[in-house]
């Protein structure tokens, strides 16, 4: 089991110091989120992912870094392989590209979109991972659309990691087609459902990823939050290891703790290996 780290920092000290922290208890992943603003509360400070990803690869030397997950609603395909070129080369190739549609209605307001359909939102994220895919693989070729057309395209530089691992959030079918078709992994997450929910529709989920890649092997991470707290007890984080290490997942990301939770996170962190 990998564990990755997932912070949404305040500023920037709060971004250096989670990242020491994740280094030094030996996380594989360190993380953030896509988010022009808090969904919720617009008083919360969001500061731009890319950004802080890229500040995170200059002052890091082992931990992999990356975007969970870069979110189509603000940007066109061909940016968002520029910018994943870019933060591969400030990190020396430890740069890791998650990618997912966008659900809320903040982000398209922020970023004047209209807000999608859920066939044009599966529509849009088949035909953006596919440009984020061709385009990191070197093809620049021209592409007429329908949805992102672009001419004149230039990968140059190319990556300096020979594959960009690209990882799609998906949970419906069509979606979890995208996986297989284009994904390196495949990240998924509760949102509002119950953790019972949740467990029996990553078992059902996981079932549909299996036929569709047909034999191939793929990064299966959780993004734990909602009713996954897995900063509650020690005992409760070795139970969630264990019941989603059993469904098929091999990577938990989890949230950086909340103060009543530090104390438990600090147990935890100081011997991560022992729950690999």
């Amino acid at each position: 089991m990998r564990f990755g780290l997932k912070v949404n920092p305040a500023g920037w000290d709060d971004a250096v110091h989670w990242a020491g922290v994740a280094e030094t208890a030996g996380f594989d992943g360190l993380w953030t989120g896509d988010n022009l603003r808090n969904p919720r509360d617009p008083a919360i400070p969001v500061h731009d992912g890319p950004t802080v990803v890229t500040g995170w690869a200059a002052i890091t030397t082992r931990i992999r870094v990356g975007l969970l997950i870069a979110n189509m609603v603000f940007r066109h395909p061909t940016v968002l392989a520029k910018q994943a070129t870019t933060m591969d080369h400030v990190s020396g190739g430890r740069f890791d590209l998650g990618i997912g549609s966008g659900v809320w209605p903040t982000d398209h307001g922020m970023a004047g979109t209209p807000v999608w359909t859920t066939r044009e939102r599966t529509d849009r994220l088949a035909e953006f991972v596919a440009i984020v895919d061709r385009l990191l693989s070197g093809d620049v070729t021209d592409h007429d659309g329908p949805l992102y057309p672009y001419t004149q395209a230039a990968m140059t530089p190319g990556t300096v990691q020979e594959r960009l691992p690209l990882i799609v959030a998906a949970n419906a079918p069509r979606a979890l087609a995208v996986v297989a078709a284009h994904g390196d992994g495949w990240v998924t997450f509760p949102g509002a459902a119950s953790e019972v929910e949740f467990y029996e529709a990553s078992v059902q989920r996981i079932e549909v990823l299996d036929e569709l890649l047909g034999g191939r092997e793929i990064r299966r991470i959780l993004l734990a939050y909602g009713q996954i707290n897995p900063w509650a007890s020690e005992d409760g984080f070795a139970r969630l290891v264990e019941r989603y290490r059993g469904v098929g997942f091999d990577e938990l990301v989890v949230y950086a703790p909340k103060e009543h939770e530090q104390a438990v996170f600090e147990k935890i962190a100081a011997k991560l290996d022992t729950y690999r």
